[in-house]
């Protein structure tokens, strides 16, 4: 595959530039760069003025420092997903950090092209937009849960929410135990602890390399849904 067709591809896999004409798509491609990153490589970090990052293989997290100078997991990156559209459209710098969580190729849109292609495409700012109304309700859902749920409430919750996400009772958790206890607001031993307390319970099984299964989801669903 030839380099701006592999960028063609990468532009494609991102759901904002699925109404555009074929033709359009192209020009995108034509602006971006690829960029190659190792696990643990930044991809760009706070302070930052960035464009559009595309995630086309591999994994990256995007990650915000606590006054304690602790890492809490705003989100993980999948193929197709993409970051850095608040600081395009608020003009502003970054104020998280992204880094590679295995190998990983991101395709890169620089700023000037993705504004002038906002303000020619008013569909794929609305796409934009409606992305990131989005990423900041599931913020608004997190922050409740944090505030408001338990520490065994959220996990159940989010073993639920990872084993629909995979259609299957078993799944992979998508990120090591310490990242996922800092998305839950809790300790990595507290996460530890709680994971160990519901296999004992046999709600759920922990298998190699990270696997959970859900042996008991009506269970798991009722302590999600504890008050």
């Amino acid at each position: 595959m030839g380099a701006h067709d592999h960028r063609f591809a990468c532009v494609r896999l991102v759901p904002i530039f699925a109404g555009l004409s074929e033709a359009d798509q192209h020009l995108i491609a034509e602006t971006a760069r690829t960029q190659h990153f190792e696990a643990h490589d930044q991809v760009y970090g706070a302070g930052e003025r960035t464009g559009l990052h595309i995630v086309h293989h591999g994994q990256v997290k995007a990650y915000r420092l606590t006054e304690a100078g602790t890492e809490q997991l705003v989100r993980l990156l999948y193929p197709g997903d993409f970051l850095g559209e608040a600081a395009l459209l608020a003009d502003t710098v970054s104020d998280h950090f992204a880094v590679a969580t295995q190998p990983s190729e991101v395709c890169f849109v620089p700023r000037a092209g993705v504004r002038r292609l906002l303000v020619e495409r008013p569909t794929v700012a609305l796409q934009m937009l409606q992305t990131v109304s989005a990423r900041l309700g599931a913020a608004e859902e997190l922050l409740a849960a944090v505030t408001g749920r338990s520490v065994g409430q959220r996990l159940a919750q989010q073993l639920l929410h990872l084993a629909d996400e995979a259609g299957s009772p078993r799944f992979r958790l998508p990120t090591s135990k310490k990242d996922l206890a800092s998305y839950l607001g809790t300790t990595p031993e507290t996460l530890s602890r709680r994971l160990a307390a519901l296999q004992e319970a046999q709600v759920i099984r922990s298998g190699p390399q990270r696997t959970i299964e859900i042996l008991d989801r009506v269970r798991l669903h009722g302590l999600a849904s504890e008050v």
